[in-house]
């Protein structure tokens, strides 16, 4: 989600942009600042528009004008991460959620398991959210802004190069002869020299 300002009514905004704690408790203290499940966004008065944009641009690096830089992450739990009667949450994105102490968990959207595990546990009305430590995820279109505020010692992430990462160990283990082979099919080597032992 980019953050956005638009009119609810001629003297009312509704400011959207992904959960941050920092950012949400600057926008609730703007006026009479409430939160509008069904619109899925903050309405505040319009007398504090400027102050809206500074706290978007200070959080998420845009007032809603432009869109913002965004990178793509590999994230890993470097511990048993547990949290009561809420989601985990890790740079603005939904990275694992239950409902219920018996719901199980699962992950948001631009979100993937990669491998590990993620859960519900706790009590009744205590319920948790739970991931594994080791678990790792691939979150997509993070904010870098708010990556860079970002203070979760919990994970260690990576970010993932545009053209993607390339990881030597998943590659397929060959044999010399099967790679001599390979090669000679490429006519990258030609098969007598290496035979000869290359004289």
């Amino acid at each position: 989600m980019n953050p956005s300002i638009t009119n609810e009514n001629e003297s009312v905004l509704l400011v959207s942009c992904e959960y941050f704690p920092k950012a949400i408790q600057k926008i609730k203290r703007l006026g009479t600042s409430k939160w509008e499940p069904k619109l899925k966004g903050w309405l505040v008065s319009r007398d504090y528009i400027e102050e809206v944009k500074n706290i978007l641009i200070e959080f998420y690096g845009t007032d809603g004008s432009f869109p913002p830089k965004k990178v793509n992450l590999e994230l890993e739990a470097l511990e048993d991460i547990k949290a009561e009667t809420k989601p985990i949450i890790f740079s603005g994105k939904l990275v694992a959620q239950a409902f219920h102490r018996d719901s199980g968990a699962k992950v948001g959207e631009n979100v993937a398991l990669l491998e590990g595990n993620i859960d519900s546990g706790g009590s009744k009305n205590y319920w948790q959210t739970i991931i594994e430590k080791g678990s790792r995820f691939k979150l997509m279109h993070v904010n870098e802004q708010l990556l860079q505020l970002e203070n979760n010692k919990a994970f260690a992430y990576k970010v993932i190069a545009e053209n993607g990462t390339t990881n030597v160990n998943r590659l397929r283990k060959i044999s010399d002869e099967e790679l001599v082979a390979e090669c000679v099919s490429r006519n990258l080597i030609v098969e007598s020299s290496v035979l000869k032992g290359g004289k």
